[in-house]
């Protein structure tokens, strides 16, 4: 299924993590791809696939009826049917990828000497 939805990845974005379930309200396949940039929910046909931007992302799974939830503010992708290892890893890699987000804000640097020339 990989082969199938990767050519909606741009060149420059790293693949982190992906998860197979079925729509909510149907019954194709659907694949759920993580990048370092975007959250793309993309069929096995060639539809055109719905995504969010990971900044700001959040996962949650629903282990009645394996639905995975990822959402933000600009909206929410969903997927049933999906195994709790692979929703298990998405949530891991979206919350880490929030924390180094946390952690790069300026406000934070406590290490940081600033020494006169």
């Amino acid at each position: 299924m990989l082969r199938r939805t990767s050519h909606h990845l741009a060149a420059e974005e790293v693949l982190l993590g992906t998860a197979v379930g079925l729509e909510v309200d149907g019954r194709r396949r659907q694949v759920l791809l993580l990048t370092d940039q975007r959250v793309l929910r993309v069929g096995l046909r060639n539809d055109v696939p719905d995504q969010l931007p990971v900044a700001g992302s959040r996962a949650a799974f629903e282990e009645v009826g394996g639905i995975l939830t990822v959402s933000n503010a600009a909206g929410r992708l969903e997927l049933r049917g999906v195994e709790p290892a692979a929703a298990g890893r998405v949530e891991l890699l979206l919350g880490w990828h929030r924390s180094r987000l946390r952690s790069r804000a300026t406000e934070n640097l406590r290490h940081v000497r600033i020494v006169p020339a």
